[in-house]
């Protein structure tokens, strides 16, 4: 399991730093979440000095989709390989219309790495827990981006 997580990881770093050209980052990533192994932490976001980090309205849009995913989800008659397969397209749309650069789409990243991680945990069972925690996740967004 923990071979299938450090791979996924990777994998998601290397997604993630090539929505931009960020391919001279890729390596380092990569050798990072590799160094980390089993002390993977998600990397922290920051706000930009004290203010919200301004965000395509492609990303929001696709946050504000996902809460809305889960608000009408039902853990007691929902389908939630839907719920998932719904949760991944909106994850992915972010990624495709992307357009932000610098500091803000490095900090878009940090937001997005446990948000991924969440996604996927939602295939191992969808439970009130869970989507109570997802939901929270979802609101911080705007706690970083506008």
């Amino acid at each position: 399991m923990k071979t299938l997580f450090k791979f996924l990881v990777i994998l998601f770093f290397i997604g993630l730093y090539s929505c931009q050209q960020k391919e001279n980052n890729n390596e380092a990533v990569v050798e990072t979440a590799m160094e980390q192994e089993d002390d993977f932490q998600f990397p922290t976001v920051s706000l930009n000095e004290g203010q919200l980090w301004e965000a395509n309205a492609e990303t929001t849009q696709g946050i504000k989709n996902m809460q809305q995913l889960i608000t009408d989800y039902s853990t007691e008659s929902g389908n939630s390989e839907e719920l998932i397969s719904n949760l991944k397209a909106e994850f992915s749309m972010i990624f495709k219309k992307c357009t932000m650069t610098g500091e803000a789409h490095e900090q878009l990243h940090n937001y997005l790495i446990p948000l991924k991680t969440k996604i996927d945990g939602l295939s191992e069972g969808v439970t009130v827990e869970k989507t109570e925690d997802f939901k929270t996740y979802l609101e911080e967004y705007f706690n970083y981006f506008q």
